[in-house]
């Protein structure tokens, strides 16, 4: 009992300091504007406190690193065959698979016992050879520069640390250029609590289950949160004309790339269409489109190469072929599937957590169920939308608002049911519209309730994280939790100081 006392002693010791730092009347509460070298350099001390946080854990978890289930590696597998000049994997079909009617068929695959046996699980089977249906970018950038340098495979979590902690600098820079440029009375201990909140909840997931799966995500996470950060820079920043060409140049080419990653991340990019009619007025129109489709033509030719000549369908990635846990072979034709009860249903469980089809005690949560995600609800006030208006930044929250129902629409349109790692596509989006409500709300509150304004939503922040935390301890898809059954009781005893 005593290590339990002196480690939770230890940790509301660490809570009660950071609410003291956070109090109303906290220097750390001076105006974003006014930010000198010293904030600065707390800011990047937290950036690096939080990565260090999410990234670390990675490397734990031995279901998740590669070493005990093999399909993880698939990437390193791809860079291998990228590194050869070939598209498909080196690793043979079995007879036993290759002979089935229908290969697809998870049930026909688990009376063979096939799954467990070959350990070909989300391979993509074509033609009798296995491809990869995971977007090419993390080979191409990291696994296969990784291999021609020094000769070896990379661990299957290390590039989804590398983009998580690229997603994590891009989104603290992003929401940085909105508070200066939009709210510049905006707190910068409430900024600097916001950014830490917002980009845990975005991206925690990854620490649990960091392979494969959540490299496709994180990658195109990463692609798209330094896509919109150039975009907005080049529609509200004041950059010489050359920056402001390039800025556009690299937005365009990373939104783009992100569709090599995983398309429905991609569909991120619906929040450009109200941004691109701003950059066609500051400059010249023609040039200006053009800069900014050709990434776009050169990106969407290369895939539908790829496509080609992996599945000869420009327009196929893969999944109709993909060994996993329903027949997507017999998926058929999009209007075909398309079911809008199962749409609404997916919607309000994505959401909300109401689930028509759960039988279980407690049903399971939605993206709404972090209290930092309601804020958006303040966008109706007739002054924030009054701000949001002369800003011109109406159709970009509009479109905040549409993407992540249009992205999770596509989920549950092209998958057999919604996990928690697919919200990790749209928990960034509403991240970026609570920042938006904070910043809008800072500007047009009066001065004697602003210094209760900044610690409530630093409160709020505080709040968020512990439930970010409470789901981290909750066992699912093979996370901690759910191999190391003794650790939420430990961390109860620690937060009740042995007492529990």
């Amino acid at each position: 009992m005593e290590k339990y006392f002196l480690a939770g002693i230890l940790f509301w010791s660490g809570i009660i300091f950071l609410l003291y730092t956070l109090r109303p009347s906290s220097k750390i509460h001076s105006e974003i504007s006014s930010a000198t070298r010293r904030e600065k350099i707390i800011c990047l001390v937290v950036m690096t406190i939080l990565i260090v946080a999410v990234v670390l854990p990675m490397a734990w978890n031995p279901n998740w690193s590669g070493e005990l289930h093999k399909h993880h590696n698939q990437y390193s597998a791809l860079a291998d065959a990228f590194l050869k000049g070939q598209l498909y994997l080196e690793e043979p079909v079995d007879p036993r698979l290759a002979a089935m009617e229908n290969p697809y068929d998870p049930v026909a695959r688990e009376e063979l016992n096939l799954n467990e046996e070959l350990d070909v699980w989300d391979h993509a089977l074509y033609k009798g050879r296995f491809y990869v249906y995971f977007g090419a970018v993390p080979a191409l950038f990291i696994f296969a520069p990784y291999k021609l340098i020094f000769g070896e495979s990379l661990a299957a979590y290390h590039a989804t640390q590398i983009f998580a902690a690229l997603f994590i600098v891009g989104l603290f820079v992003l929401l940085l250029f909105l508070a200066k440029k939009f709210f510049p009375r905006l707190s910068f201990g409430v900024y600097l609590t916001a950014a830490f909140t917002l980009s845990l909840v975005s991206i925690l997931y990854c620490t649990e289950a960091p392979a494969l799966y959540c490299t496709a995500s994180s990658s195109g996470l990463c692609m798209e949160v330094w896509s919109i950060y150039f975009f907005v820079r080049a529609a509200w920043g004041n950059d010489s004309r050359r920056k402001f060409f390039a800025e556009i140049f690299f937005g365009a080419m990373l939104g783009a790339l992100a569709f090599a990653c995983k398309p429905t991340v991609a569909l991120a990019n619906f929040l450009v269409l109200p941004i691109l009619p701003l950059l066609l007025k500051k400059n010249d129109a023609l040039k200006i489109f053009s800069v900014f489709m050709l990434p776009y033509l050169v990106t969407g030719a290369a895939l539908m190469a790829y496509n080609y000549l992996r599945f000869d369908n420009v327009f196929e990635f893969g999944q109709a072929y993909q060994l996993t846990v329903t027949d997507q072979h017999a998926y058929g034709k999009f209007f075909e599937r398309f079911n809008l009860s199962a749409q609404v249903d997916g919607l309000l469980q994505n959401f909300f957590g109401v689930d028509n089809a759960f039988k279980g005690d407690k049903k399971p949560s939605g993206a709404l169920r972090y209290v930092i995600f309601w804020l958006p609800i303040f966008f109706l006030s007739p002054k924030i939308f009054s701000a949001l208006k002369k800003n011109n930044l109406i159709g970009l929250v509009l479109a905040l608002c549409l993407t992540p129902i249009i992205i999770t629409a596509f989920q549950i349109h092209w998958t057999p049911f919604l996990l928690e790692r697919y919200r990790l596509e749209i928990y960034w989006l509403l991240a970026l519209m609570s920042f938006l409500a904070i910043g809008f709300l800072s500007e047009n509150i009066s001065p004697a309730r602003k210094k209760f304004f900044n610690f409530g939503v630093c409160i709020l922040c505080l709040v968020t994280i512990f439930q970010c935390l409470d789901l981290f301890l909750v066992p699912n898809d093979l996370n901690f939790a759910e191999i190391y059954p003794e650790l939420r009781p430990k961390i109860l005893k620690i937060l009740s100081l042995g007492f529990r």
